[in-house]
């Protein structure tokens, strides 16, 4: 359960890198802008989501980014975002595709959405350009952790580092295509970062892969990197925990058990789910407060 203690110490964490004038409100926008634009990616013309503005908040606000996965908007999404926007972070959920309907050339094909995002929410003067963070769930994940790789930010940012995602907190991606991309030596993606601190949230019980691919892929990275990365484990956790409750299902996916293909569970877990909100609305509130 949250606890006040966490509560309080985020919203005064946060409140102190707000700059006085008129309260912003809390209702939500519908909003669309142009996905970015990076060489070698695919990209799209426009990206549509719902911006939610932290109730009461005053000045220049961080912000986080969520990505759905596979199954569409779901629910897990709102449930770290009404979180975070009581620590006092603004909140974007994009739209990229229904269910079923997840671009079969991979989740490469909707970084242009992130980005896309990031761009949008910088040009807003309600928010910190310097604190915008990214959080996704599966597909999501992919997407969030790939974020962080230099090469791609690069690409679709620029390389002059003045614009980037300044956290990411990936929920259960596919660990084991990663820590793939990573030992390849024709493969640059994870070679180097952007150096945005990182926290990682996997389950022992995932079935897209073994309970310790997301933890050999962090160990894996340099000494230097593993810095400011980390990894949030839950042994008892399936793919996909914080499902809303009475919404848990098996599928089938191709991508599972480390490529072999079979079934997938996403089985709530209420305190797994309070647990992983709680430590991520902490990493935000630490990872985005100004230096």
């Amino acid at each position: 359960m949250k606890t006040r203690t966490l509560w309080t110490a985020a919203i005064s964490m946060v409140a102190a890198i707000s700059v006085a004038h008129a309260p912003i409100s809390a209702l939500a926008e519908k909003v669309s802008f142009p996905g970015a634009k990076g060489e070698g990616f695919p990209s799209v013309d426009e990206v549509t989501g719902d911006l939610f503005f932290p109730e009461g908040a005053t000045g220049k606000v961080p912000a986080v980014l969520l990505v759905h996965g596979s199954g569409g908007i779901d629910g897990r999404g709102e449930f770290h975002a009404e979180a975070l926007r009581k620590a006092g972070i603004a909140t974007l959920e994009i739209f990229m595709f229904n269910r079923g309907g997840r671009p079969k050339a991979g989740h490469t094909t909707t970084l242009t959405h992130a980005f896309g995002a990031l761009k949008y929410l910088a040009s807003r003067p309600e928010i910190d350009p310097k604190a915008i963070g990214v959080m996704g769930f599966s597909w999501g994940g992919n997407v969030s952790l790939r974020s962080a790789s230099k090469e791609v930010s690069d690409a679709f940012m620029g390389p002059d580092g003045q614009l980037r995602f300044a956290a990411h907190a990936p929920f259960y991606p596919v660990c084991w295509s990663h820590q793939k991309m990573s030992v390849d030596p024709n493969n640059k993606t994870y070679k180097a970062f952007t150096g945005a601190p990182l926290l990682l949230f996997a389950g022992g019980e995932d079935d897209y892969g073994g309970p310790d691919d997301c933890k050999d892929l962090i160990a894996g990275f340099p000494e230097e990197t593993r810095k400011y990365m980390a990894v949030q484990f839950y042994p008892t956790a399936t793919h996909g925990w914080d499902t809303p409750s009475g919404k848990g299902r098996t599928i089938n996916d191709p991508v599972s058990h480390r490529g072999q293909g079979g079934s997938v569970r996403f089985t709530p877990d209420s305190a797994v789910s309070e647990d992983s909100r709680e430590k991520v609305v902490a990493f935000f509130v630490k990872s985005l407060k100004k230096q």
